[in-house]
């Protein structure tokens, strides 16, 4: 016991010393992973302080593992294990800590059968539920907006391996036989474009450079992330995409609240500081307020924005009016995801074909010029 005392008092100082901030990070993962220990632990009868000690010393990430130590020193110092983890608010989200603080307030933590003698799930199995869903919907929005970015990326190599290696030995071969065949105009721009390339490629680095140090000043100021959040909504084609994604996860995080205890007021207020999109985490403060002028729930939520409105605003209705929003809201969530799932799928699609036609139309451009240098040089030797 002695040696496990001066491990923990060695481990709490080390992290002092490292100076673990609050903008820890890590991977969502890493942070089901954590979860789902500490349901599993906690089933086991461990106690919250033992509990941590096991998963800081069990954790690959060493700056984790330092700032679960200064956690659990919180904890062995009086602090609720949700008031320690709102040291990492970039690790435990309001969303996050609010669940927590509501296990602790109702000592739901784990699965239990109710008075009927049915199982019920705990407060960590539904925030493993919702940290999943969430990651889920995620990924696959993430993984169709990274698909034309992969395509368009192999094409600009493409293009620039024709520009540098292909085509000045085209000019080359051309000039040699006759030089009229460098004189069809669309011969011109093709090899044109080539030796812009060649001769001006550091301008297109330094250009390209620029834009995108330009783009992320702009983005990390904030009034980049607000216009594509308002922008994100309302886009054609993509738009419906991320506005299930973002109703989603507010449904689902909605019903998780729900079925822990909290009331309509508390749920908004967890949402509105929870909420990713800038747009819509202002429309659920707005909704508060309205909640608290008398408005109901589902009405409040629909005059605060629109996206709530239409399908989101019957199904908040009658579950309003049935009580029971919280299975009726995580039901409509899981469908919503799958619509998000659909509509990636959808995404893909159609850029496949879009893509094809970029490429067919640069290849068909590249002919043309190559075939108006052939003709010119086959005319010049006919007169």
């Amino acid at each position: 016991m002695a040696v496990s005392n001066t491990f923990q008092k060695m481990k709490v100082s080390e992290a002092k010393r490292a100076n673990v901030d609050t903008n820890l990070k890590i991977k969502d993962e890493e942070l089901v992973t954590f979860t789902e220990s500490c349901r599993d632990l906690y089933e086991a009868g461990v106690p919250v302080n033992e509990l941590l000690r096991q998963l800081q010393q069990a954790t690959t990430n060493k700056r984790f593992a330092l700032g679960l130590s200064l956690m659990l020193d919180d904890i062995e110092n009086g602090k609720l294990l949700s008031e320690a983890m709102g040291r990492y608010p970039n690790v435990f989200g309001d969303d996050y800590r609010s669940l927590i603080r509501a296990a602790e307030q109702s000592g739901k933590w784990t699965r239990r059968r109710d008075k009927f003698g049915e199982m019920r799930e705990g407060i960590l199995d539904m925030l493993i539920n919702y940290l999943k869903r969430r990651k889920s919907a995620r990924d696959r929005v993430k993984a169709g907006l990274m698909y034309p970015g992969f395509i368009a990326g192999v094409l600009l190599i493409a293009i620039t391996l024709f520009a540098f290696f292909i085509l000045p030995t085209l000019k080359d071969l051309f000039g040699s036989l006759d030089s009229k065949m460098l004189e069809a105009p669309m011969t011109k721009i093709l090899f044109g474009t080539g030796d812009f390339i060649r001769n001006y490629w550091w301008i297109i680095i330094v250009a390209t450079v620029g834009l995108t140090t330009f783009l992320v000043t702009y983005w990390k100021s904030g009034a980049g992330k607000k216009i594509w959040m308002h922008y994100q909504l309302r886009a054609r084609g993509i738009g419906p995409l991320f506005v299930n994604m973002n109703v989603g996860e507010i449904m689902w995080l909605m019903g998780t609240l729900f079925s822990a205890g909290m009331t309509p007021q508390e749920s908004l207020d967890i949402l509105s500081s929870s909420a990713r999109n800038y747009e819509l985490s202002k429309a659920l403060e707005l909704a508060k307020e309205y909640l608290y002028q008398g408005i109901p729930f589902s009405d409040a939520l629909k005059k605060a924005h629109w996206v709530f409105d239409g399908q989101t605003y019957m199904v908040l209705s009658s579950a309003q009016k049935s009580g029971r929003l919280g299975t009726t809201l995580q039901n409509y969530a899981a469908q919503l995801f799958e619509k998000v799932d659909q509509g990636v799928e959808r995404f893909v699609k159609m850029i496949e074909p879009f893509v094809l036609c970029i490429v067919g139309i640069l290849i068909g451009l590249m002919l043309v010029g190559i075939y108006g240098g052939i003709s010119g040089g086959i005319g010049g030797l006919a007169r």
